[in-house]
């Protein structure tokens, strides 16, 4: 098993284990599959079976490449839509276009990873935690993102995640994410800082550190059109960057969520309305916490955008150089 420090370090380790050891595998034809960009081209591509990384410190969940930009703001609305348990289109498609073609109804998407695991079915993940929490060495503490029911659908929402394991081993959160599939080039970064940002919260309704994340993919591959990009980042490695940690105590971590997703809620809903003044108290008040306080630079900067403001710039206490460099080219 390879294990990591960062999750740059594993990333570019996957790309390299694509390119080096990956078989050609010929289209997806399904037209409810992205993968055969839901039946209007041939996406042949190249993987691997079986593929899993360990990284040992998730608090290091981010890979700087010049190569392919990571869109930190993408990242942290993903994160608070899903600890807010939520199926909407138009919050994810706020942040990265093309969101509504994965949709069957133009308005949710009921595969989403937070709203399977915390309000679809009732609140596993808190359920899990509690498993642990009164028996230290429990082996059930599974939440299930894939439901039977997905294989008896048409649908173009079939989750890519199967579900995660916690487990407290030498006093820490160890998470395993399992995928049916990851796309390895594109994808695994927001979905490695998803489930990593979702290990640190249940580590600290836990009270304890948080441990390794171990990622795990059935399927693990990136498309023949994208190869030329995947070596240039083998090539060119991305270099890790950390974001504060989550509080290790259940309230203080319960008040990050909630400040990282009233942030989120409250910056989104300004910027689709023209509400500039907003905009500007939230950008102009550090938040309580050091990894919401990030968050809000982050999401406000991204908030400036999309009201057609390209310079104005919000800074946090917390950010790392690297971070800042990130949000500084929102």
């Amino acid at each position: 098993m390879d294990v990591f420090r960062s999750f740059a370090d594993a990333y570019t380790s996957g790309l390299q284990a694509v390119l080096d050891e990956g078989s050609d595998i010929p289209s997806v034809r399904d037209p409810l599959s992205k993968a055969s960009d839901f039946g209007r081209n041939d996406r042949p591509y190249r993987e691997v079976i079986a593929h899993r990384s360990t990284i040992e410190n998730p608090t290091s969940c981010l890979a700087v490449t010049p190569h392919l930009p990571v869109n930190l703001s993408y990242c942290f609305g993903l994160l608070a839509w899903s600890l807010d348990g939520r199926n909407d289109v138009d919050t994810p498609a706020y942040y990265r276009r093309g969101a509504h073609e994965y949709s069957d109804d133009q308005h949710t998407l009921s595969g989403a990873f937070g709203h399977r695991l915390i309000t679809a079915n009732g609140n596993q993940l808190e359920e899990v935690v509690g498993r642990i929490e009164r028996d230290p060495a429990h082996r059930r503490a599974f939440a299930l993102v894939l439901e039977p029911q997905d294989n008896f659908r048409q649908s173009r929402e079939y989750p890519c995640a199967v579900g995660v394991h916690l487990f407290l081993r030498d006093g820490a959160l160890v998470w395993l994410t399992m995928m049916r599939a990851q796309q390895a080039l594109t994808v695994l970064p927001y979905d490695a800082f998803l489930f990593m940002g979702m290990q640190q919260y249940a580590a600290g309704l836990l009270g304890v550190p948080v441990g390794r994340y171990i990622h795990q993919a059935g399927t693990f591959h990136f498309y023949d059109n994208e190869t030329a990009l995947a070596r240039k980042i083998a090539d060119d490695p991305a270099l890790p960057a950390s974001l504060p940690a989550f509080p290790t105590d259940p309230e203080g971590a319960r008040e990050a969520a909630r400040e990282l997703v009233d942030l989120e809620s409250r910056l989104r809903v300004a910027a689709q309305a023209q509400d500039t003044a907003t905009v500007d108290k939230i950008a102009a008040t550090p938040a309580v916490t050091d990894f919401a306080d990030v968050a809000r630079a982050c999401l406000a900067t991204h908030a400036y955008r999309k009201l057609g403001d390209t310079t104005s710039l919000v800074t946090s206490r917390a950010a790392e150089p690297a971070v800042a460099d990130l949000i500084s080219s929102i």
